[in-house]
């Protein structure tokens, strides 16, 4: 079974964060840089040095550029 959680860390080496680590930053972030499609994400946790992305379960994105390299930061986390 493919993963449906990630942990994002704030001292990730692949990603620069310029902003305080909240909610609007984190989804910023999913939109933006990670380029995950808003439908995908189920759900976002902030913590004080990282954040939690939680996606829909689904199978169709598994091959989506966006989810290999979420897949990718993720292991560099």
């Amino acid at each position: 079974m493919h993963e449906r959680e990630f942990t994002i860390y704030a001292n990730n080496p692949e990603l620069e964060f310029f902003c305080d680590l909240d909610d609007i930053c984190a989804k910023s972030i999913c939109e933006n840089e990670l380029e995950i499609p808003q439908e995908c994400i189920r759900k976002i946790e902030c913590f004080e040095d990282a954040f939690k992305i939680y996606l829909t379960p689904s199978r169709k994105y598994y091959r989506d550029d966006w989810y290999v390299n979420l897949c990718r930061l993720e292991y560099v986390s």
